[in-house]
């Protein structure tokens, strides 16, 4: 082992008493045939997003763990592509980690779907318990063996709900005739049907105008998302349905992953763990500020019993995972177990 590389776990050793850390820390700094690695890794949000936050502290940890072995690059929002950009750069080896919700990688491995189906989480107890166990790991090989893209670990955007300019949604019969923004995706279109709206794609940056204008009713998202697209600006209500818990996950594409050793994958995959673990608890203050601040600022907000919603939009997952086969059905009993 170098003397810096010594150094390097030394200091680590002293700063951290996680058991997390610990787990890092028990990694041998790194000493390899391999040269030193560097590791562009991209995203799509905010430079102020508790997702560049978690990038940050995965990109420290690493080369902590490494002792400078692996040094990873990070890029926001958006400054390499967008999603169908970066995806393909993992491929192509012009980009090495990337993240996004099971949403958009639903379209490469149609297993993720599983991971954001309307209310299949309970709470953040609940959200911990599977991203941190059996559920996720089922989730990481399918997605290496379908796209053949590694998951290092989850993070989260948080839960969304709806805003609207028409009326408070305070029971399932005040989605009716409600047009509200979605992705393009049956994951989002189907249920929102399912609960009486009329659910209108239209591309997320559009979102502001389309509201302004009338040609949608409202959309949902995490309160930070509303505070940060300042969407309250033209929105009056804000009623937190809860219809779905929005976890994002950190790929490596094999390429990357390949021109690493074994000693350096698994500090690379330690450090993303221990990263984004902090950064759920980073997206989740951030969402409880932001909620308090778009109530300061005047946007009505509203509780509701989201027990009926969830029953008209159960009959939908089957709808969405009806193609999976039986590891889709085995992910579908550990959401509800």
């Amino acid at each position: 082992m170098s003397k810096s590389a010594k150094l390097a776990l030394t200091r680590r050793q002293l700063l951290k008493t996680s058991l997390t850390g610990a787990a890092i820390l028990g990694a041998p700094a790194i000493v390899s045939a391999k040269s030193a690695v560097t590791l562009r890794a991209a995203h799509i949000e905010s430079p102020e997003s508790a997702t560049h936050k978690g990038y940050l502290e995965f990109a420290k940890l690493t080369k902590e763990a490494t002792g400078g072995a692996v040094d990873v690059k990070v890029f926001p929002a958006g400054q390499l592509g967008n999603l169908r950009d970066l995806y393909e750069g993992l491929k192509l080896g012009s980009v090495d980690i990337t993240s996004s919700g099971p949403d958009y990688s639903a379209n490469l491995a149609p297993i993720m779907v599983t991971a954001a189906l309307y209310y299949s989480y309970r709470d953040d107890a609940h959200v911990d318990k599977l991203l941190e166990g059996e559920f996720s790991e089922h989730l990481s090989e399918a997605m290496f063996k379908q796209a053949g893209m590694r998951i290092l670990a989850w993070g989260e955007l948080g839960w969304r709900s709806v805003f609207n300019t028409v009326r408070p949604i305070t029971g399932i019969e005040d989605f009716k005739g409600l047009k509200l923004r979605v992705p393009e995706a049956k994951l989002h279109i189907e249920p929102m049907k399912a609960l009486g709206a009329s659910p209108t794609p239209i591309p997320y940056s559009e979102v502001y105008t389309a509201m302004q204008t009338g040609v949608v009713d409202g959309a949902e998202g995490t309160p930070a998302a509303v505070t940060q697209q300042k969407f309250n600006e033209v929105s009056k209500f804000y009623s937190l349905t809860r219809h779905q818990y929005n976890p994002i996950h950190m790929v490596i594409g094999k390429f990357a992953y390949g021109k690493l050793s074994a000693d350096q994958q698994k500090a690379v995959e330690l450090a993303a763990r221990e990263a984004f673990r902090k950064q759920r608890s980073v997206a989740r203050a951030d969402n409880a500020a932001s909620l308090k601040a778009l109530e300061t600022a005047g946007l009505k907000v509203n509780e509701l019993n989201t027990d009926p919603l969830r029953e008209a939009v159960l009959p939908v997952w089957d709808l969405l995972t009806k193609d999976l086969g039986p590891d889709g059905k085995d992910l579908v009993k550990m959401l509800i177990a």
